[in-house]
């Protein structure tokens, strides 16, 4: 029930400006939390950093950070086509690299690197049409973070 409710979100005809910035939000925040499940864990670091993550990229009140972050991971699904296809229909690449550049971020949070992470993350380049080249250097990025950002 909860999947049908959280996927519903994408395919809503509202093209409103409230709107399409909700859609775009819940897509990105489900692929930060898939990123955080890959291990097949959601650790409270992972968590952590993904509420930060999404504060800071869109400005969001404590209040409604929570809100999404919880229904993001309320949602057990794997199926990320749906938050991928908005997200190719709305991003340019540049803004879809950085969705990947946060989703290793939310990787890298528990300071681990597993295979079923990196494999997540080359299906997740693959569906939003980024490049390996640029999802390595993406890895990179996440892995060594500059301190003037």
């Amino acid at each position: 029930m909860m999947m049908k409710k959280f996927m519903s979100w994408f395919d809503n005809e509202d093209d409103s400006k409230e709107q399409h910035e909700g859609c775009t939000k819940r897509a990105v925040c489900l692929l930060l939390v898939s990123a955080a499940r890959a291990d097949g864990e959601f650790r409270a670091e992972e968590a952590k950093e993904i509420a930060r993550l999404v504060s800071e990229e869109f400005h969001l009140a404590p209040e409604e950070t929570a809100e999404l972050v919880a229904l993001a991971a309320s949602d057990d699904s794997q199926d990320l086509y749906p938050a991928a296809r908005l997200l190719n229909e709305r991003f340019t690449r540049p803004q879809r690299q950085e969705v990947l550049e946060l989703m290793w971020r939310v990787v890298y949070s528990d300071g681990l690197l597993e295979a079923r992470e990196d494999t997540l993350m080359r299906r997740v380049a693959k569906l939003l049409d980024i490049p390996h080249r640029d999802l390595i250097a993406l890895k990179f990025a996440a892995r060594h973070p500059r301190n003037d950002r």
